[in-house]
């Protein structure tokens, strides 16, 4: 074998990228990429506007956010405020009496975000592109499933129903019914890491 191709057959497996033959990341990379961007956020639920103010006739709603006083997630107070009313054919202003709802600090759960119930965490890797080669880099696509891990005791007790409530409900049975995407990678400076120059990629 002459010097040249022992040369090559070197070069080609210090670093393949040079030969454009650039490998896919691996899995271990593809986890520490995904841990780097989303596995250190706190994923946060917010039920409506707080502090909130109800009327303690509008009995749905009051059974609604209820719900969550009673996992110590949200304060309750009884308060009078005005509203508007039809009275004598015209909107007037009358004092009602209801609950005010705002969110429990005191809960080290609980933050102005809102309820903490979970961090994402991956959870099986689909596919890989092969890498393609762009303006001195290379990009490829991953197809992954994720799920939330660390999941409170409140969203085991809760059973999440209103449509606003969805994001609860999914995560809850994500770790049998994972959330699927696709992420874009870019290997630059000598490693792999989320193609910011794609834009944002959100989790949901």
């Amino acid at each position: 074998m002459t010097r040249h191709a022992i040369w090559l057959l070197l070069l080609a497996f210090i670093c393949p990228s040079v030969l454009g033959q650039m490998p896919p990341p691996s899995e271990d990379q593809i986890k520490m990429v995904f841990n780097r961007h989303y596995g250190q956020r706190l994923l946060f639920f917010k039920p409506g506007e707080l502090p909130q103010e109800v009327e303690r006739s509008h009995k749905p709603l009051v059974k609604e956010l209820d719900k969550w006083v009673k996992l110590g997630l949200l304060n309750k107070e009884k308060t009078r405020f005005l509203a508007e009313k039809m009275m004598y054919g015209s909107m007037r202003e009358v004092s009602v009496g209801g609950f005010k709802y705002d969110l429990n600090m005191e809960n080290a759960l609980v933050s102005e975000q809102g309820f903490y119930y979970g961090r994402p965490s991956i959870k099986q890797v689909f596919n890989v592109s092969k890498p393609s080669h762009l303006n001195a880099n290379y990009f490829c696509e991953v197809y992954f499933s994720w799920f939330v891990s660390d999941q409170p005791e409140w969203l085991k007790k809760v059973k999440p129903s209103a449509r606003s409530e969805r994001l609860l409900r999914r995560a809850k049975e994500s770790q049998n019914r994972p959330f699927e995407k696709r992420m874009y990678l870019a290997y630059v400076d000598g490693k792999w890491d989320l193609w910011l120059e794609k834009g944002d990629q959100p989790l949901f």
